[in-house]
Order: C-alpha cells, then structure tokens, then sequence
C-alpha cells in the first residue's frame, strides 16, 4: 500500500476569466506536516478548497489513493478542516462543551470515550478553562483554537488548516505550535496547514509549498527555501533574516544574512 495520502496532478483553478492556481502537482506522505507559504492572493486557500472539492477544478487530486467524490463516508470523517474563519451568532447560548459534543454525536463512539476525547483536546490546546464558557464570549483567536479541537475530535488521519494563526497572538502562538508538535508526534496527524508567517515553517514543517499561483518550490525546508525563492514568492526587497550572536547575553540584532542590491 502506497504511503502517499495526498496527491494533486496539474491542478488548476479559474474563477471566470481569473486564473487562481496553475498546474500544481505534488504529494505528500502520510505523517508529513506541510506549510503553504506564499503572498495574498497565491491561491493557498483555493488549493485547500480544490483538494477538498469545495470548489471546481481541472486536474487530478487523490486523497486515500481515490477522489475525492469516491471516497466513503468512514473515509470523510477521517479528513479534517479548520476553514480560515468561521460565522457563528454571539447570541448562541451554546458553551464550547456543547458544540463539540454536537459535532461527535453521530460517532459510534459510547458517551464516555466522547467525553474523554473532547477533554483530552481541550487540555492539550490549554483550553480546558474553557468549556463551559459560550462560544458567543471568545476572541477570534481562542474560537479558532476551539474549530481546531473540533475538528480533531474525530481522530482524523489528514486535517487542513486554512491561516490557523490568524487572530491568536503572540502567547498564542506558542501554545498552538506546542499543541500542532504533540497531536502531530502523538498521533501521527498529516496536517497541511496554510501560513502568512513564514516561521511557521521554520518552527512547524517537514515539508513546504511555495505557492504564487503555481508551485514556486516544494521539499524540505532547508533544501528549497533559498534566498531566489522568495524573491519570486515576495519580490527582490524580500530576504531571510537571521540572529546575530548575543555574547553578552543581550537582545539580539536581526541582519539579513544576503542584501538584495
């Protein structure tokens, strides 16, 4: 059996005359853990949308080693998405508790291993404090901490993550790459995740995706994030900056390790 969960084949979008994505081929092994990087308007949420049939497309996408209108039921609830915000009413009266025993009522799971595995994603995101709390009274940022657990409840094999980051702030950030380490190592999660911020990659990714329309560079990190990679992704003012040593323990001074003449 092949260990390639996901693959795309010269995938392209078009929304009437405008084209989105290009001729975008790659796959990935299951366990990986993907960052699509790229400036707005590079098509990193419409090539989440296409690979999960949310929009049309030509080309080829293969999730399971099948498309995704073949795929089975069993085989949906085993992918999972965290779209890049979500519209919901501040007047529901609904606790975070309730909605995700709602969203895992349909499961065969008994009662008890559904309230252990929603307390079990609670506590590793740190939000454990938070069930019981309305979902009309949490900050952008600890509800899309929260559509994260909701989507993990299921156990799914493959989860999206459409801007994950967007709305949490900077201690929040360090919880979520701590949170995206663990469900990652512990259960060997495939996520692809989209990011404007490229240390996502640096702290997070095995593997990444370069997009500005089409796939720019794709591999490891270290092997394709070259100083001419973004200067096609952001333009030539962009370059990669590092941290000048610190001998007396001091703050640091950011240098670009390659001035763009």
């Amino acid at each position: 059996m092949s260990d390639k969960i996901l693959r795309t084949k010269h995938l392209t979008v078009k929304y009437g005359n405008t084209l989105a994505l290009y001729d975008v081929s790659f796959e990935l092994e299951k366990g990986a853990l993907a960052v699509i990087i790229g400036p707005n308007g590079a098509g990193k949420s419409t090539l989440i949308k296409a690979i999960l049939n949310l929009v049309p497309f030509e080309g080829k996408v293969e999730i399971f080693g099948k498309p995704f209108e073949k795929l089975s039921r069993e085989e949906h609830l085993k992918i999972g998405y965290v779209p890049q915000r979500m519209s919901f009413s501040k007047n529901i009266p609904l606790t975070v508790g309730e909605m995700l025993a709602l969203s895992i009522a349909k499961t065969p799971l008994s009662s008890e291993e559904k309230k252990k595995r929603i307390d079990t994603f609670l506590k590793m995101a740190h939000l454990e404090d938070f069930k019981n709390r309305t979902i009309g009274s949490l900050s952008g940022g600890q509800m899309q901490r929260v559509l994260i657990v909701r989507a993990l409840t299921f156990l799914p094999e493959i989860i999206f993550m459409d801007e994950p980051l967007a709305g949490i702030d900077i201690a929040g950030e360090k919880t979520f790459y701590e949170f995206m380490d663990t469900i990652h190592e512990k259960f060997g999660i495939t996520i692809i995740l989209v990011s404007h911020d490229v240390t996502a990659v640096d702290k997070l990714a095995d593997t990444v995706l370069c997009l500005n329309k089409k796939l720019i560079c794709y591999g490891r990190p270290k092997e394709v994030l070259k100083e001419e990679t973004f200067h096609i992704l952001y333009g030539h003012d962009a370059g990669i900056f590092k941290h000048k040593p610190c001998p007396d323990g001091g703050p640091c001074e950011l240098y670009k390790e390659q001035e763009v003449k």
